[in-house]
């Protein structure tokens, strides 16, 4: 492996992003692993990497599972990794829903983790995520087209090639066209969402409907 994929593998990789998320120096994770500042600097640079030790105490400085340093995982913290790697969330997104958990909606007694379950349950939910994903191809291969456009329209040798303004006019075309659709993808994204949802509050309104008449019953039978 050559110095430039080992400085781009995993370890170093993740060992510069802790770094710079922590901001701590070199020396103090050298001092708590009891190596020297070239040390880490050597493993952050891909240079050499640390032994068994070195990598339990670097997890331990981080608080991140070992699995993470290695490249195995993308998820930092230990109780996250099954989710992570069965459904692909993030650590920020899987924190985010245990908050909703203990949380109630507003005029509703179900926590909003429920609430986002009835609206992914509803058909129109897959629509949405159908089409953002159409959206977000879109979006993509149209700011790839007016990039390249950009940069041939600035070369001036490539100016002078008549082909080349053949392919300008290409691209500024399916750029146009992809920006449109794309346009058009997010409205109907968003309108399959605003369907689920309105689904998942029908489907609720009954519970609501019963939770309210037992609680005008026992207040009529308190007067």
């Amino acid at each position: 492996m050559n110095d430039k994929n080992s400085y781009l593998s995993p370890f170093p990789r993740r060992l510069r992003l802790l770094i710079d998320e922590m901001r701590v120096s070199q020396q103090e994770i050298a001092d708590y692993i009891g190596v020297t500042r070239q040390a880490v600097s050597h493993w952050k640079d891909g240079k050499t990497i640390p032994d068994c030790f070195s990598f339990k105490k670097l997890a331990e400085f981080f608080k991140v599972p070992l699995e993470y340093l290695y490249g195995d995982t993308e998820s930092k913290v230990r109780e996250n990794m099954a989710l992570t790697e069965s459904l692909g969330l993030s650590d920020d997104v899987i924190e985010k829903l245990q908050l909703w958990a203990d949380y109630e909606a507003l005029g509703s007694s179900r926590a909003l983790t429920e609430i986002l379950s009835y609206i992914m349950e509803e058909a129109d939910f897959d629509g949405f995520i159908f089409e953002m994903q159409l959206m977000i191809r879109d979006y993509l291969e149209s700011r790839f087209f007016e990039e390249e456009e950009r940069a041939v329209s600035d070369d001036e040798v490539l100016q002078t090639a008549l082909h080349t303004n053949d392919q300008l006019r290409k691209y500024g075309l399916q750029a146009a066209s992809r920006t449109m659709v794309a346009a058009s993808r997010r409205y109907r994204a968003m309108e399959a969402f605003g369907d689920a949802t309105r689904m998942a509050a029908e489907r609720m309104y009954g519970d609501y409907r019963e939770r309210m008449l037992e609680m005008r019953s026992i207040s009529g039978e308190r007067q």
